[in-house]
């Protein structure tokens, strides 16, 4: 196929196109979602010629699971900066799984396209949504989960592991929609990285507590 020669014109004569491409991608389907992205559209703004998502990407089924692994990886990656909170493996990983979560709700960067991302899938799903639900959701939930039962202990049930994703899930949720417990909260619409990192203790301490509480539960009250 022509394009495949990256010959002068070609859709990947560029090297930096495909680069390109998937920052635009990730700003407009998190803004827009799924179907009402347009190709075209991306293709106009990244300044690549028009078959250029097909070359890369094999399409806008490829260009959107594209944009899901970068949103993931690099928020992932933002949150495995900084020194340990503790000894603690599962408790240290908790407190970067809840600032990187804060950061979703306040930040333009990855951190708020996976948050939008996210958001625009629950509210209208995409063709692929089982395979985002299965590929790219589960798994950061699964690693959730696992860290929880390692913090509980082996009895933790399936029903006390829903409850406290559900818990720390909603926190969040609820901080991106109420705009008066973030301004109690914080001195300006946008928090500080030491407002967010006081935050993430905080929300993390009472987890823990949490944990604790459950973790002193009687079997047969389980």
């Amino acid at each position: 196929m022509a394009a495949a020669t990256g010959s002068a014109g070609s859709p990947g004569s560029s090297p930096g196109t495909r680069e390109r491409l998937l920052a635009v991608a990730c700003r407009l389907f998190a803004e827009n979602g799924y179907r009402a992205t347009r190709t075209q559209e991306i293709c106009r703004l990244a300044r690549a010629n028009a078959a250029a998502v097909n070359y890369h990407f094999g399409g806008k089924e490829g260009l959107y699971r594209a944009v899901w692994d970068r949103a993931l990886e690099s928020t992932l990656e933002d949150g495995r900066e900084g020194p340990p909170l503790s000894a603690d493996a599962d408790r240290d990983w908790l407190y970067r799984y809840v600032q990187a979560c804060v950061l979703s709700v306040f930040d333009s960067g990855m951190p708020g396209i996976l948050r939008k991302l996210m958001t625009r899938e629950i509210a209208d799903p995409s063709p692929i949504s089982r395979d985002v639900l299965a590929n790219h959701i589960a798994p950061r939930y699964s690693e959730l989960d696992g860290h929880l039962r390692a913090m509980i202990g082996p009895k933790a049930t399936d029903y006390q592991i829903g409850c406290c994703v559900f818990a720390i899930n909603a926190i969040f949720g609820s901080l991106a929609l109420n705009g008066t417990a973030r301004r109690e909260l914080f001195r300006a619409e946008k928090p500080t990285p030491a407002e967010i990192e006081q935050f993430a203790r905080e929300i993390c301490a009472f987890f823990i507590g949490g944990v604790r509480a459950l973790r002193g539960v009687p079997e047969k009250r389980r």
